[in-house]
Order: C-alpha cells, then sequence, then structure tokens
C-alpha cells in the first residue's frame, strides 16, 4: 500500500488555504471598497460610508479614521476570501459560488441602512442599485480570484 504524497505547502484539501484566501480577499475587498468610494465621489450617493460604517459596533467610537474603517472591511473580506477558497477547493465552480457570496453580501444593506443616520435610507433604490453591483463585482473578483488559483494548482501538478 502506497501513502500519497503530501502537498509541497502543506495542506490539504480540508485545510483553510491561508494564503491565497487572504490575496483573494484583499484583492476582493479593495476593489469593491474603490468602486463603492468612486461611485460616492460622482453621485453623493454614501454606499462608501455604508460599506465603512461601524456606528453600531460596541465599544468604538462612530467614526474612526477612514483607513481604520477601511482595514476593518478588508479584515472582512479576507475572513471571506479565506472561507470562500476553501469552499471552491472542495467543490469546484469558483464563479458561481463567488457570484453567489456576492449576491448574499449585498443582502447586508437592509441592515447597516437601518443602523446609521449617516448612510443611505433603506428604499434609497440608487444606493441599493450601486451597492448590488458594487458587491456582484465583488463576487466576480472572488470568482476571477478563485478560477485563477484553480487554473494555477493544475498547471503546477504535485508529482
Amino acid at each position: 500500500m502506497s501513502v500519497p504524497a503530501a502537498h509541497p505547502t502543506g495542506y490539504s484539501n480540508r485545510s483553510l488555504p491561508w494564503i491565497s484566501g487572504i490575496l483573494t480577499g484583499m484583492v476582493s475587498g479593495v476593489v469593491l471598497g474603490l468602486f463603492l468610494k468612486i461611485i460616492q465621489l460622482y453621485t453623493g450617493e454614501k454606499v462608501y460610508t455604508l460599506l465603512l460604517n461601524i456606528d453600531f459596533v460596541p465599544g468604538l467610537p462612530p467614526t474612526l479614521p477612514e483607513i481604520i474603517e477601511f482595514s476593518l472591511h478588508l479584515v472582512v473580506s479576507v475572513v471571506i476570501g479565506i472561507l470562500y477558497v476553501w469552499w471552491v477547493r472542495l467543490t469546484g465552480r469558483p464563479m458561481f459560488k463567488g457570484i453567489l457570496l456576492g449576491a448574499a453580501s449585498s443582502l447586508l444593506y437592509i441592515p447597516l441602512s437601518q443602523l446609521s443616520s449617516r448612510v443611505p435610507d433603506l428604499y434609497d433604490v440608487s444606493a441599493i442599485l450601486y451597492w448590488i453591483v458594487g458587491h456582484l463585482l465583488f463576487g466576480i473578483m472572488l470568482g476571477l480570484c478563485g478560477k485563477y488559483i484553480n487554473t494555477t494548482k493544475k498547471a503546477n501538478p504535485v508529482s
């Protein structure tokens, strides 16, 4: 009976993919943040403010410097990226799962819009549309990163 070869990085498909998940979350989170910041700059819709809003977090001041708030957004994106890459490695279909996560995360508009007076209203149709487009873009970026990671993994098989 032969022993299967260990993966050179020391992980199996069942372990969390730290580096690729962190990179996937960072790239996707930065794209989402930049998109919503540009939308807010050009339209005045407070969708970037909504993304960074921390009014509801106990123990934190209602506002922090933008870089700190953006870093907190990236922490959430990295967690999503790690779980996403792990999920895709187990079950495949990176684009579908990325877009699914982007669409699901766009639903956060509902509770987040209710937690602060500094953000768009629950019924602000243009803000909702920008938010959804931004989160679908986030999902597409997850999917593209997932496809790249899976392609790279297949192009460099373990012997």
